[in-house]
């Protein structure tokens, strides 16, 4: 038997032994959760990256190289910063925050696939930098985990930003923006003539490509295909986006009914635009800034799709962005509902 072998085997006893076995009387959890998914923390990050990828393909086919061209910028404004940290931690004696780039490259392709085409590159650049430098590393560094979605929090801090400067690209009440009536029937075929360069009826617009909202969304039925597939496939919290989703169209077909509109339209704009779809299955399930408890999962992903909506109708730029990063501050306290207490503990 190899030393590994031996290593395995003392891991796997320790692991199994009760509390008046250990030397201590302590608990132990000797391998980390992610094992249980069959694959190590690398590889499952390797394994999201492809399925961005697939998203990233159908983008580029459906609208042009403008998209390749903000993967590309996201892609190695992330990986400059990841090797230049990574030289800097190894100088100076310290563990590496990340050992090998493919949680970096993750988060690059979220920060691409999250941007309008319309976008100027260099904000790509700067919300991909904000996402790694100070989202992903000192997030971590300081508060000893992720408290917020790197990706939306970067953008998040860049729409307040742009917004305070008076700047138009990026603005949370983008001019344009202000002057949409989603209340009403008409305002909302009006809204409707506006994100689309041109007319398309509400089937056409769950399978045809969209220019507006993100990248990742530019076909809303090929991210519910690929989200499905990768939430079975890498295992992700399904129950966010299924409750998140089924209360998006929810609310829109209510408000089709009430307003007295399309109601299969409002579903398909308000479920399928790039924004909501996307976040859904690619940024609202990750692993540190969304609940654990499964009673929360289902929370979480209702509270997202109410707050998400109510922006949409107050015409807030970026208003799925908003409503995930307030979510994401709330989730310590979502996670207390549904914990279990240990059998035979009492109290806190």
């Amino acid at each position: 038997m190899s030393v590994e072998e031996k290593k395995a085997v003392v891991r796997a006893r320790n692991f199994y032994m009760t509390k008046k076995e250990q030397p201590d009387g302590a608990y132990y959890v000797v391998e980390p959760p992610h094992i249980h998914l069959g694959m190590t923390k690398d590889k499952l990050m390797m394994h999201t990256f492809i399925a961005m990828s697939l998203l990233a393909a159908v983008a580029v086919l459906a609208i042009g190289v403008e998209v390749l061209v903000h993967v590309l910028v996201a892609l190695i404004s992330v990986l400059l910063v990841h090797y230049a940290m990574l030289f800097y931690e190894r100088s100076k004696g310290l563990v590496p925050t990340y050992r090998t780039p493919s949680s970096p490259l993750v988060a690059a392709m979220i920060v691409a696939l999250s941007m309008p085409v319309a976008a100027p590159y260099e904000v790509t650049v700067v919300v991909a930098v904000l996402t790694i430098l100070i989202f992903k590393y000192a997030q971590g560094k300081i508060f000893g985990r992720k408290y917020v979605n790197p990706a939306a929090a970067a953008k998040a801090l860049l729409l307040v930003l742009l917004s305070i400067v008076e700047l138009r690209t990026g603005m949370i009440f983008h001019p344009h923006h202000l002057r949409l009536d989603l209340l009403t029937a008409s305002g909302f075929s009006s809204a409707v003539s506006f994100f689309e360069s041109e007319p398309l009826t509400a089937f056409q617009s769950l399978i045809l490509w969209k220019r507006h909202g993100w990248i990742g969304g530019a076909s809303g039925i090929t991210v519910l295909i690929v989200g499905a597939i990768s939430a079975f496939w890498l295992r992700l919290k399904w129950r966010i986006p299924l409750s998140m989703l089924g209360t998006m169209t929810v609310l829109a077909a209510l408000t089709g009914v009430l307003t007295g509109g399309d109601s299969l339209l409002r579903i398909a704009f308000h479920v399928f635009t790039g924004s909501v779809i996307f976040m859904a299955f690619f940024m609202a399930t990750e692993p540190q800034t969304t609940p654990m408890p499964e009673k929360s999962q289902y929370l979480f992903g209702v509270l997202l799709a109410a707050l998400t909506f109510a922006l949409e109708l107050a015409n807030f730029l970026g208003g799925s962005i908003l409503a995930l990063v307030t979510l994401n501050l709330v989730t310590p306290y979502l996670d207390k509902i549904g914990w279990k207490r240990p059998y035979g503990h009492k109290g806190e």
